[in-house]
């Protein structure tokens, strides 16, 4: 074999493993609100074909089924975001020169990080006082609101550090490339 010495493994680094573990929240969120879809469908199913049948069916599945949508939604936005996967109009941008694109880009990105921002920040203080008040549904008297809130200061906060990303890191938000992103 001879002297050849094998390098110790490199040690990643505390921001390193605090951003694999981010990078693996924003997946399982994605993935979360992928089944939750799933869930949906298959509780409208059950639902409606219970009631064609006259067989009686939980109260709580509208809940589940309404609320549901407002969970999918803030646990797959920051993913989508990160993947630039939402909507995103690219008129504006293909006709802008190289510099100038980066600019208005990181300036779209750092007022949807404020807006993002602002609604975490007032969907933390109604999730908050929800949670203090001990606020009920009142369609189903044992769902605390609280629970059903909470998912909008996550999802809002998630979606502003990913716009973040684009105001500071390397990536831009827009290609300048007019037509469908892939």
């Amino acid at each position: 074999m001879g002297d050849h010495a094998h390098p110790a493994p490199r040690r990643r680094s505390s921001l390193q493993r605090l951003g694999a573990f981010y990078d693996g929240l924003l997946k399982a969120m994605m993935a979360l609100a992928a089944i939750y879809v799933l869930a949906i469908m298959a509780a409208i199913i059950l639902t409606v074909t219970a009631r064609r049948l006259g067989i009686p069916y939980p109260g709580q599945a509208f809940s589940f089924i309404e609320y549901g949508v407002l969970y999918v939604l803030m646990l797959g936005a920051p993913w989508l975001v990160r993947r630039r996967a939402h909507i995103l109009i690219e008129l504006v941008t293909a006709v802008l020169p190289a510099r100038a694109r980066r600019i208005y880009s990181r300036g779209v990105a750092a007022l949807a990080a404020l807006i993002c921002a602002i609604l975490a920040w007032y969907g933390g203080g109604l999730a908050l006082n929800d949670y203090l008040d001990g606020t009920v549904d009142v369609r189903v008297g044992d769902f605390d609101r609280w629970m059903v809130m909470i998912a909008m200061p996550i999802g809002f906060a998630l979606m502003a550090t990913e716009f973040l990303r684009f105001v500071f890191g390397a990536q831009s938000l827009h290609t300048g490339e007019a037509g469908l992103n892939e």
